[in-house]
């Protein structure tokens, strides 16, 4: 793939901004494309929920990276999440097979699970988590990102040679972070949002290089991959942490302890080559 001409949607945010720098860094030909212009780069405004202007701005490339979505439900009402969310996935689906474009990466998220902004506890199946796992989304956000792989598998349905990846991000460091994260470590808020994406964390520079790499890995089909380190950021034993927040019987299996991740990101890294590179502190991981 690399040469050939990309657009990355959701640019100028901040997965977008890593991911632009990551492929222009490999030699892509990068076109930015969001909603509001914040970088030095020359960003086409493009509104994803209005489907004339994302086939018009989808034309000419080889392949896209999406990006663009209210990353959480906090701020905008549920219908604004969920509409935003899902009508721009179906645009980018929908102008790709219009205009004959197979490789298409999607932005999930670990939310799709449900833990994150549930409304009602309940327990993972089984630890560690793995694209096994059924999504049991509640809320607005989490059901958006489920309705998003949803689409991509209706796609594939009507067209079984594009190659469709969802990854699955969870919280994404960057240097912004480093000026509350270790505080948080120490004296945590245990909010649901917190503890419902279960400690885990990535590095911006290794979201970026993930979906590279899923742009880069063009086998048919349409894979999910939960994108994350392969240790949690609190100091706390992974197995105090889960018998706190998620008390209840459910097999975790015995190797689980200290700092690993309840999240297995094993696919990743045997179908794109992943493997996370930093830490919670952005130093490198050993």
């Amino acid at each position: 793939m690399a040469g050939k001409k990309v657009l990355v949607s959701g640019s100028d945010g901040r997965i977008g901004r890593a991911t632009v720098e990551e492929l222009q860094a490999h030699g892509y030909d990068v076109t930015p494309a969001d909603l509001n212009a914040t970088q030095p780069w020359e960003t086409q405004i493009v509104d994803f929920t209005d489907l004339g202007q994302v086939i018009g701005v989808m034309q000419g490339h080889d392949a896209v990276i999406h990006l663009a979505a209210i990353p959480s439900p906090d701020v905008h009402t549920a219908e604004v999440v969920f509409h935003t969310n899902v009508i721009s996935t179906f645009n980018v689906l929908e102008a790709a097979t219009i205009l004959g474009i197979s490789n298409i990466t999607m932005a999930s998220s670990i939310s799709a699970l449900g833990y994150a902004f549930r409304h009602r506890p309940f327990n993972p199946l089984y630890v560690p988590i793995d694209e096994a796992h059924p999504l049991l989304s509640q809320d607005c956000y989490g059901l958006s990102k489920m309705i998003g792989e949803e689409l991509a598998e209706g796609y594939l349905r009507r067209n079984p040679e594009m190659s469709l990846a969802s990854l699955r991000f969870t919280f994404v460091v960057d240097e912004s972070a480093q000026s509350w994260l270790p505080a948080a470590r120490e004296q945590p808020t245990d909010d649901v949002s917190t503890y419902g994406a279960f400690w885990t964390f990535v590095d911006v520079r290794d979201a970026a290089a993930a979906c590279r790499l899923a742009l880069e890995y063009e086998a048919p089909g349409h894979e999910a991959f939960y994108i994350c380190a392969p240790t949690i950021y609190r100091p706390d034993d992974i197995r105090d942490l889960m018998a706190k927040h998620f008390p209840g019987d459910y097999p975790i299996v015995d190797s689980l302890r200290g700092a690993a991740s309840p999240v297995d990101v094993s696919k990743a890294a045997r179908l794109l080559g992943w493997r996370a590179r930093f830490n919670w502190d952005r130093s490198p991981l050993a």
